[in-house]
């Protein structure tokens, strides 16, 4: 296998689990949603399924934590590409542009944001 061919292997199994975290979060805060409005609808008790709901949230903040790992994953190869004779901007990936500059998730008041997101 030819570098780029390693390069581009290791980028699309990153975007795929990126993708994956992402929809696991939609659809767990969609879950919270659902359940919520399906209480609410019928008059039931907060206390009905509290902890069912407070699992989910703990579920949320796993995943984010998750994605901000991927996301760091991310970083360490694009600055380890080079090493592989690869520039980042090369390789195929979900097609949308990354920001300008990055988010810095080591600041505490950045961190509370991405782990809330």
């Amino acid at each position: 296998m030819q570098r780029r061919e390693l390069a581009q292997t290791i980028a699309t199994s990153l975007f795929e689990t990126e993708a994956a975290l992402d929809a696991a979060l939609e659809k767990a805060a969609l879950l919270i949603a659902t359940t919520s409005a399906l209480r609410r609808e019928h008059n039931y008790s907060a206390v009905l399924g509290h902890e069912a709901v407070a699992a989910l949230t703990r579920t949320i903040d796993a995943l984010g934590a998750a994605r901000e790992h991927a996301v760091a994953a991310h970083a360490a190869f694009e600055k380890a590409s080079p090493q592989l004779g690869v520039r980042p901007t090369t390789l195929h990936g979900t097609g949308t542009d990354k920001p300008v500059t990055q988010i810095d998730t080591s600041r505490p008041e950045l961190r509370a944001v991405v782990s809330a997101a």
